[in-house]
């Protein structure tokens, strides 16, 4: 059954906010975008000042995944402080912080280091594939696998996906998540330092990969991951706020 949303009063890019690199857990098919998990799968497009969506077997709710509730306009005034951002806001209305999973939303963090978006997305598609639950629909979809299943793949065996030595940081952090090192659920009931000291536990995961998972999974809006491009510019356009050492930069 198809069902919409009326986005008149909500800005949002359907398109900028799936495909700016926050999130690998959406893929474009015929002009719908879809996401799976639950057992389920949803599928979601733009028509005017409606969005539709169909939801496949489960039940994912689209304002929830897409935060379709944050109200933009309030956060657009608040970080609207200068020319910079002002110029951001207007090259990037419509962008929303996506609500992801938090485990594939975390291998795909620790699968990025030093790869382009296509091919993070590739590899987290193949994940899916050979090592997800595949469900049938009006075609077959992929599951992304659960940590205890993901645990259970030979390092080998993902090595010769090309992950290179982010295969044993993938290969030890589902089985810590497995034996519940660090547990979704405790995350959400701690504070936000205390929540990336717990992730940083885990093997492969630093600062920037612990700001991405708690920020595209997590709705610790606090968070400000920080990568190459985010240093350029903070270099370059706030030479005066800039900091060498992550932290400092961040709560800046």
């Amino acid at each position: 059954m198809t069902e919409s949303i009326d986005l008149k009063d909500k800005p949002f890019d359907l398109r900028k906010t799936l495909e700016c690199g926050q999130t690998f857990s959406w893929n474009e098919d015929e002009d719908k975008y879809y996401t799976v998990r639950n057992d389920g799968v949803l599928k979601v497009w733009r028509e005017g000042e409606e969005l539709y969506y169909e939801n496949l077997g489960g039940e994912i709710d689209p304002v929830e995944v897409l935060r379709l509730d944050d109200p933009l306009e309030e956060i657009y005034e608040k970080i609207n402080r200068d020319e910079v951002m002002d110029k951001a806001i207007v090259a990037n209305r419509g962008l929303r912080i996506v609500n992801d999973e938090f485990f594939p939303c975390l291998i795909s963090y620790i699968t990025s280091s030093q790869m382009q978006i296509q091919r993070i997305k590739k590899i987290q598609d193949e994940i899916s594939e050979r090592f997800g639950k595949e469900l049938e629909f009006d075609r077959n979809y992929y599951q992304f696998p659960s940590p205890e299943r993901l645990a259970e793949v030979p390092e080998e065996t993902l090595r010769d996906m090309n992950l290179g030595y982010r295969a044993s940081y993938i290969k030890k952090t589902a089985e810590m998540v497995n034996k519940g090192v660090v547990e979704e659920g405790s995350l959400k009931k701690i504070d936000y330092p205390k929540a990336r000291e717990e992730l940083k536990k885990l093997s492969g995961v630093g600062d920037k990969v612990a700001d991405c998972t708690l920020l595209f999974s997590l709705d610790f809006l606090e968070s400000f991951p920080i990568d190459t491009w985010i240093r350029k510019i903070g270099k370059e356009k706030y030479p005066g706020r800039y900091s060498k050492k992550y932290e400092e930069f961040s709560e800046n």
